[in-house]
């Protein structure tokens, strides 16, 4: 089977609320609330409630097998969604309203009944300031917007990603006094009839489960390699609201982070031979997933296993630049720059005609639209042609072929996706194969050479992929990677190590859904005593400023939605340092598998079908919080069946001398009163929270760490721009060990210093809370620093 592009409408639920300025969209979106259809008081004229367009019916079961046709045949792509083309045009369709304010409202629904999720293309989209456009389902379980004048663009199109649902509503509002009236027009409505949301996560990532290949040997890509910095610059890419193929994010000889995407050219024209597609038109309907990645390794937990990671992170658009249909070859624009908390990387290449020497190499995609996964191969590569076909049409020796994979494999919606080599610089991309898990055969696997398109004149494109990577015009064959907030970076804060290799060091995610003997409920969620907020504690070397939060959460059985409130405290958990608070909704419309109705859907969590998912929470306003702090979910909802994932540090049942020492979770109870989850009136634990703040230094300055509060003088010095430590003493002549700790006790480094020598320690890394204790003949002194 050739490993074509994944053709899907990409539910990939992405955040499911939104409150004025929560900016969590697959887009770069700007705030707002909409107004929800209902009838308003509001309103000064409203028409009829009937503001749907339904769409024809579609067979599902005449396009399955239609695609299984096209795989086994090797003809066609692995399609998830059905393309109607429609008019719906403000003006001409749906209902317009005036608000008492002025506002003018359009509202439009539309309805393809049995669709999992729905999906739109703007082919006309210009929108005056001041004016927001929202699309949302019938029960207001997804959000998506508000896409204002900042959306607008030369070509005037908007791609919008998939809302979950048979019923999607588009609601615009304008002020009365705007500059011109907006032109909106949706001409592409796509049906996914095969249900993205149900099949990640899934049985297909269990090993040893029906199905499982070709997945089960693709480990998960932070679990492989969590170090490697060309994660950041591998992207999820939807085409055309259904089609579904991996990108890379490359560096120019400028360092100028210019928003440059490599992928394959099939992914763009929906086959090999297809001379008619409009390269221009197909590049401004891709939205582009970044950090789409599994946060968690090593725990025991099957729920945890298949963890879906956060999908709040996107970019719309692109333009072409250049593109080689021959060699596959397809270099793109973003339309829009990755904002800093996307922590976006550029990828360096190699475009040496010996690059295949250059063994191993590393293969980061996403099968299936999965998270990303991880590949790697000790093989040198050899030019070849791909494939020994002549009615595909590729140029001869033009693609690194990879005979077999050491670890790992390719599918469907991996087309694209980056070649590194040992230096960590992509090599290729791509186009297909038929590599599999073992223990099927273990067939080739091709990449597109970058090389060979590099002075190539371009198919589509005004300049040579040379002229694009090295507008310097340096001469150079190989470019470093580039990382833009490299001098500010963002790194995300967590208060336990449950990626530990060694289960003696690990400490293990447990579900919230801890029941007492007498069935109180979540420990850490709605539970009988009627706690209403958990909040988990940090501190820090020096002052951050918290961006957004992401949050690991179980699977639950939320009955309706109900909206969640994620909170920042300064200092302590009062109402006076609230510093920031934002909500959202953690649930989505699912298919209900269990009805004969084919168009009845159910609310379930937030892409939690049997398992766990991490969710971004973005600030609108970035929160400066100091060196201690808290982050909270409130719970307003007593349906709700929302919690996070705990750590039980220790508690009376699983130690009779328990400590308190470690604890770092509070709940808030019924009478509003703050206690540690050492003094919960039924479960007493020392206890951490799975959630982790997304954080800067406020300013990048050496550390100072003191000792316990009654101590006034510093006793040690963290020097950041050395990774250096020193004790702060007079005494030259003073000897002993310092001793470095993860935050869940494992010893990290040791060394003996004298006096105030230096001591490096860039062995440790960066971005980590650790527990730092010096031991000399004048006593022991310890201290919290994040590196």
């Amino acid at each position: 089977m050739y490993r074509l592009f994944l053709k899907l409408s990409l539910t990939v639920a992405l955040v499911l609320a939104c409150n004025a300025g929560n900016e969590l969209k697959a887009q770069i979106s700007h705030g707002g609330t909409p107004l929800f259809y209902a009838p308003s008081s509001l309103l000064k004229s409203a028409g009829n409630n009937d503001i749907f367009i339904e769409m024809p019916p579609v067979n599902a079961d005449s396009l399955l097998k239609d695609d299984e046709l096209n795989e086994s045949n090797m003809r066609g792509s692995f399609r998830f969604a059905y393309k109607f083309y429609v008019d719906i045009e403000k003006g001409k369709s749906g209902k317009n309203y005036i608000l008492s304010d002025g506002t003018k409202v359009w509202q439009v629904g539309i309805r393809s009944r049995g669709a999992y999720s729905i999906n739109v293309l703007f082919s006309e989209y210009k929108v005056p300031p001041g004016g927001k456009l929202f699309l949302y389902n019938s029960d207001r379980t997804q959000v998506i917007g508000s896409f204002t004048d900042e959306n607008n663009s030369p070509d005037n199109i908007l791609p919008v990603q998939p809302v979950a649902g048979d019923e999607i509503i588009v609601e615009y509002q304008e002020p009365a006094n705007s500059e011109f009236e907006a032109q909106l027009k949706i001409s592409e409505v796509n049906h996914d009839y095969k249900g993205f949301l149900r099949r990640e996560p899934g049985k297909e990532g269990i090993p040893g489960s029906p199905g499982a290949k070709p997945y089960a040997c693709m480990p998960d890509v932070l679990c492989a390699d969590p170090e490697d910095e060309n994660i950041r610059s591998v992207v999820l890419v939807m085409i055309n609201g259904t089609d579904a193929c991996t990108g890379t994010l490359l560096n120019t000889t400028n360092n100028d982070g210019e928003p440059v995407l490599l992928t394959a050219v099939h992914c763009l024209n929906e086959s090999f031979n297809n001379p008619g597609v409009d390269y221009t038109e197909v590049s401004g309907t891709i939205v582009c997933f970044f950090n789409y990645n599994k946060p968690v390794c090593n725990q025991t937990d099957p729920s945890i296993k298949i963890m879906k990671g956060t999908q709040e992170m996107s970019l719309a658009g692109a333009t072409p630049l250049s593109i080689v249909v021959n060699n596959d070859m397809a270099l793109l624009k973003l339309k829009d720059t990755p904002p800093d908390y996307y922590q976006p990387y550029y990828a360096g290449w190699n475009v040496d005609p010996n690059a295949g020497a250059n063994a191993p190499f590393v293969n980061i995609h996403h099968p299936n639209a999965f998270v990303s996964k991880y590949g790697n191969t000790n093989i040198n590569l050899t030019l070849t042609t791909f494939p020994p076909n002549p009615s595909l049409p590729f140029n001869p020796g033009s693609h690194w072929q990879v005979p077999s994979w050491d670890v790992g494999a390719t599918a469907g919606g991996s087309s694209g996706s980056p070649l590194f080599d040992n230096h960590g610089l992509l090599v290729g991309g791509l186009t297909g194969g038929s590599s599999n898990c073992p223990p099927a055969s273990s067939s080739s696997d091709y990449f597109f050479a970058l090389y060979k398109s590099w002075e190539y004149t371009p198919d589509i494109g005004t300049t040579t992929l040379k002229n694009s990577l090295d507008p310097q015009s340096s001469g150079v064959t190989q470019w470093d990677g580039y990382d833009p907030y490299k001098d500010n970076p963002l790194f995300r804060l967590k208060t336990g190590d449950y990626n530990n290799e060694d289960p003696e060091k690990r400490d293990e995610l447990v579900n919230s859904e801890m029941i007492d003997p007498e069935d109180s409920g979540l420990v850490f969620g709605n539970n009988s005593l009627k706690m209403k907020e958990f909040a988990e504690e940090f501190s820090t070397d020096t002052s951050v400023e918290v961006v957004g939060v992401y949050l690991l959460a179980p699977p639950t059985s939320i009955k309706k939605p109900s909206p969640i409130t994620i909170k920042a405290y300064k200092n302590s958990l009062s109402e006076e340092n609230l510093v920031a608070s934002e909500v959202f909704y953690p649930t989505f419309t699912e298919y209900d598998t269990n009805s004969t109705d084919s168009a009845s859907f159910i609310e379930t969590p937030k892409s939690m079908l049997g398992a766990a998912t991490e969710s971004f929470v973005k600030f609108q306003e970035e929160a400066v919080v100091g060196t201690k702090f808290y982050v909270s979910y409130a719970i307003a909802d007593s349906s709700s069946k929302f919690s996070i994932y705990n750590m039980v540090f220790d508690s009376p049942e699983i130690n009779p001398d328990w400590s308190r020492e470690r604890n770092s979770a509070w709940l808030c109870d019924a009478d509003g009163k703050w206690l540690p989850a050492t003094e919960h009136p039924v479960m007493p634990m020392s206890a951490g929270l799975a959630i982790e703040p997304l954080v800067r230094y406020k300013k990048d300055i050496d550390t100072v760490l003191t000792t316990a509060p009654a101590h006034k003088n510093a006793w040690i010095i963290y020097l950041r721009a050395t990774q250096q430590l020193k004790v702060n003493t007079d005494n030259p002549e003073e000897k002993g060990m310092i001793f470095i700790y993860s935050i869940a006790g494992q010893l990290l480094y040791k060394a003996p210093y004298q006096g105030n020598n230096p001591v490096n320690i860039s062995s440790i890394g960066n971005n980590n809370i650790v527990v730092v204790k010096a031991v000399s003949e004048n006593g022991v002194k310890t201290g919290k620093i994040v590196l």
